[in-house]
């Protein structure tokens, strides 16, 4: 027989069980979807931080404004504990700066690689299927 009248072997199994290929179709989308929901969580994660970052980073500095403006109103020497116009804007603010760098720190890993390397296999199956 020639090449043309012959119906590749891939062709005739795809068309004897057509189950094969849904099977194969469903763990794609099986291992999409759990890489999916890995990323997604990631970026949940890192979101979660940065607003955190930012939302004590405001706080510190309204905390900073107000012992500004208590300094600028009353007398240092009058003031009974003055180093706590220095200690409550500090503490939003340090936790602020562990947010971010917990946010920086956090690896933001390749998305979806092992969905890449099994389209890449299994491309280079077909490929070399296709090629005998």
């Amino acid at each position: 027989m020639t090449r043309g009248t012959m119906v590749h072997p891939m062709l005739k199994l795809l068309a004897t069980q057509p189950e094969l290929l849904a099977e194969h179709v469903a763990a794609y989308a099986e291992l999409a979807s759990a890489e999916a929901s890995e990323a997604a969580q990631g970026l949940r994660q890192r979101t979660l931080l940065g607003g955190l970052a930012a939302l004590l980073a405001l706080l510190g500095l309204i905390f900073s404004g107000v012992a500004a403006l208590l300094l600028a109103a009353l007398p240092l020497r009058e003031m009974p504990l003055p180093w706590v116009l220095l200690a409550v804007p500090a503490v939003p603010l340090i936790a602020a700066l562990g947010c971010w760098l917990r946010m920086r720190t956090k690896p933001s890993t390749p998305k979806f690689v092992q969905l890449r390397q099994q389209v890449a296999a299994d491309t280079a199956l077909l490929r070399e299927a296709l090629a005998t």
